[in-house]
């Protein structure tokens, strides 16, 4: 019997990098506030901070989830070409396991299976070695390294969020898409609050839609 410990592939892939993918596509950014951003940024209007913000951040955002949908193609390409380092040992009970990581070849380390236990190392270090040979070849970590970054640009604007006002609904409506796009990664989208802030969100969008139409009628008829 071949076991297997599956820990060490699990940790190369955080919870947001297996998200990347999924929870990108549960909210649309709304019409009102793109066409606003742009005309921030062709200076027609008068800068809404909270908007600006926004902008910023959909922009790192979107960054952010290149790079891990980058990392996840260069992890599968190591997967399939080198395997995730990983050692077979066989336990004193005559057990064979396969091993992800040092600390599990630890914890199955006695004194009387020395010469297996070291046979076991050997192997892992040198799988280890082809992964990282390869790894600095094709950038794997590079990649993750660049997401740091990028994530702690993206949280730096989530947490002053909270603190720049909305002049406009259209940084209202910015803001509150920041927050479900966010939150989605880390929820299950149809979990409370998720739902509840789409609903609201949906609400603004039909109301802003319905004054703006409003507002070019009366203006069409003076």
């Amino acid at each position: 019997m071949d076991d297997s410990d599956n820990s060490m592939s699990l940790s190369f892939v955080t919870r947001r990098r297996l998200l990347a993918g999924t929870a990108t596509a549960a909210v649309a950014w709304p019409f009102q506030v793109k066409s606003r951003a742009a005309e921030l940024k062709d200076g027609r209007s008068a800068a809404d901070p909270a908007l600006c913000l926004c902008g910023n951040w959909q922009k790192i955002h979107d960054e952010t989830l290149a790079l891990c949908r980058e990392q996840q193609r260069l992890e599968t390409h190591l997967a399939r070409t080198v395997g995730f380092p990983c050692a077979k040992v066989r336990l004193a009970d005559g057990r064979d396991v396969t091993l992800h990581s040092i600390e599990s070849l630890n914890d199955v380390y006695s004194p009387e299976d020395e010469i297996e236990w070291d046979r076991a190392f050997a192997d892992f270090a040198a799988h280890q070695a082809r992964w990282d040979a390869a790894d600095d070849e094709i950038g794997y970590s590079r990649t993750d390294e660049l997401i740091r970054q990028s994530e702690t640009a993206e949280s730096a604007l989530l947490d002053d969020l909270p603190q720049t006002p909305a002049t406009s609904i259209e940084g209202i409506l910015a803001k509150l898409t920041v927050i479900l796009r966010d939150g989605e990664h880390w929820e299950h989208p149809d979990d409370f609050p998720w739902p509840h802030i789409r609903s609201v969100l949906d609400d603004l969008v039909r109301h802003h839609k319905h004054r703006s139409g409003d507002d070019r009628d009366r203006s069409g008829n003076r």
